[in-house]
């Protein structure tokens, strides 16, 4: 799989396949695409943030270490807010509105290319 797009999530959305919970309403399919691709060619991310099962911090680490079949680290027993609520992965809105300014994404490959050794042209160019 070269690209993932709308139909790529929502089959994996509805596979029944994610085992740990979403706690929030929506994801972003600009922000997967861009870490799809990095993950892709090897590069490793941090460890996602859960609590009892529930996504506190890395849905869209998570959704694409699933589409990639890609084992990724966990936090476990990370606090969690008590207003937090859990989201069926089946209804969750994908928006296809990036989230994040171009600023946003130059400090996000700037750290990426720090921790894995990367030249950051190397991830601008992806």
């Amino acid at each position: 799989m070269d690209e993932i797009n709308l139909e790529t999530i929502r089959e994996l959305f509805q596979s029944g396949s994610l085992d740990l919970t979403a706690t929030q309403p929506g994801i972003c399919l600009p922000m997967l695409q861009r870490i799809y691709k990095k993950m892709k060619v090897g590069i490793e991310f941090e460890d996602i943030r859960v609590n009892d099962s529930r996504i506190v911090d890395g849905h869209h680490r998570y959704v694409c270490s699933k589409l990639l079949n890609i084992d990724i680290g966990i936090n476990n027993n990370y606090p969690i807010p008590s207003t937090s609520e859990n989201h069926e992965w089946e209804v969750l809105v994908i928006d296809e509105h990036d989230y994040e300014i171009d600023e946003e994404i130059h400090q996000h490959n700037v750290r990426d290319a720090e921790i894995n050794g990367v030249d950051i042209e190397f991830l601008n160019d992806l």
